[in-house]
């Protein structure tokens, strides 16, 4: 898979972005918990599962984006694949004008492109900067992969539309520049030989290299000035704004001024964010302890319902989670859609946190609005250790989400899809050899 670079039509992952640092908004919960988050992280299985609850395979998230162009953008064929043959719009434009196969093009995934062209892709489509699919391809790639365009479409290059080296021409094509390499070297040595056939040659080397010794010299450096020290200016006040954004950048001085001229340390954003949740989620030790020795609430509910203990497990820092929990704080708080620290714990990939919860005594088998337990995010996640320590503890392998779906059976269809992928690129044409 080609390394992601930023996309033409604005960024690659248009769900919404936190301020001043990580954050889930309700929106961005959405684009999670649908196809967008599924297609973007290549998961066939789920992507099948929301497919088959009549989720629609066009449907664009809050930035235009669909499936098809988060699949397209990380070169996830099967997925493409799937998403094509259950109906999805492959000429479906975003707020900027890409389609998928611009976001395939751009990103050289020439496999995902072809396919594209295949079910109808109009190559002709323009984005907002009057850019087709090969211009983006012309734009990133000096000697990139080429689409099979076909229609009649002319190369700006002048390649053939149907070009690509072989195993065999790129590496006669690596001699060949090597070659080259060699002989320009040779060049550039044999150039730079001098002739002295007399003595006047002898004396115009000698001039010219004392005015190149000249021209090299560096003039001594002028004695800078002394500059007087300003007496330092009185610290203004520390507003709200200021003092959270010095909890999410570590400024305990910021943080002294504020606490000093008896500010609240349960303030809070409009989002109802205080202090220490942001201290939480950067992994400020030392300051989490300031704030709580200053009086912070270590249960405080952001405007999602969620404590510090699940920003600390978003952030994966086990120093903080263990300081927050010896403080009282509730293991098995619930947010809004009725997650745990548990559930965050998994999706987030912190295993360690996720272990010292279950220690604390977090409830294996709890249950988030649709039923799914942590078991079932580890499965849907591909967490193999989250899986591991929670069978190991105890976990219920039969407990049924609002799907009516257990563990097991997420798993036996993650299983399925894997296989139908590693089927579909056997069966293709390319692998064949």
């Amino acid at each position: 898979m080609a390394t992601p670079r930023p996309c033409p039509d604005g960024p690659c992952c248009p769900h919404p972005s936190a301020v001043l640092g990580v954050q889930q908004t309700l929106e961005e919960m959405d684009f999670e918990r649908g196809i967008w988050s599924a297609a973007l992280n290549g998961d066939l299985g789920r992507v099948k599962h929301l497919i088959q609850k009549a989720e629609d395979p066009s449907q664009p998230d809050s930035a235009g984006y669909t499936a098809l162009h988060y699949a397209s953008r990380n070169g996830h064929y099967a997925v493409c694949q799937f998403l094509l043959e259950s109906g999805a719009n492959c000429d479906a434009q975003t707020h900027g004008g890409a389609t998928a196969l611009h976001r395939a093009s751009y990103c050289g995934h020439t496999e995902i492109a072809r396919l594209l062209l295949s079910h109808g892709s109009n190559p002709r489509v323009v984005d907002d900067e009057g850019m087709t699919s090969l211009h983006k391809v012309s734009e990133e790639r000096d000697e990139g992969k080429v689409l099979r365009f076909g229609h009649g479409v002319p190369d700006p290059r002048g390649w053939p539309s149907d070009w690509r080296r072989g195993p065999q021409e790129a590496v006669a094509h690596e001699k060949l520049k090597l070659e080259e390499e060699k002989k320009r070297k040779l060049e550039r040595f044999s150039s730079s030989r001098v002739n002295l056939n007399n003595l006047a040659d002898l004396e115009n080397l000698v001039q010219r290299r004392r005015e190149k010794r000249l021209r090299h010299r560096v003039p001594p450096k002028k004695p800078e000035p002394l500059v007087k020290l300003q007496p330092q200016a009185q610290v203004e006040p520390v507003g709200l704004e200021m003092f959270l954004k010095a909890a999410a950048e570590n400024q305990e001085s910021l943080i002294d001024k504020y606490l000093t001229d008896g500010g609240d340390p349960n303030a809070h954003d409009k989002l109802h964010r205080t202090a220490l949740h942001w201290a939480c989620l950067k992994g400020h030790s030392q300051l989490v302890n300031k704030l709580l020795a200053a009086g912070a609430t270590v249960d405080a509910r952001d405007l999602l319902d969620r404590t510090p203990v699940f920003w600390a497990c978003r952030g994966g820092h086990l120093d903080i989670l263990k300081q927050l929990l010896n403080q009282g704080a509730q293991v098995n708080a619930r947010d809004k859609i009725w997650s745990t620290p548990l559930h965050v714990a998994v999706r987030t990939r912190h295993p360690d946190c996720l272990e010292h919860l279950i220690e604390c005594g977090a409830h294996l088998n709890a249950q988030d609005k649709e039923g799914d337990t942590a078991l079932h995010e580890a499965v849907q996640h591909g967490s193999y250790k989250a899986m591991k320590l929670l069978l190991l503890y105890g976990a219920d392998l039969g407990v049924q989400n609002m799907a009516s779906v257990t563990p097991a059976q997420l798993a036996r269809d993650w299983q399925r899809g894997i296989r139908e992928a590693l089927q579909a690129h056997v069966a293709h044409p390319r692998t064949r050899c």
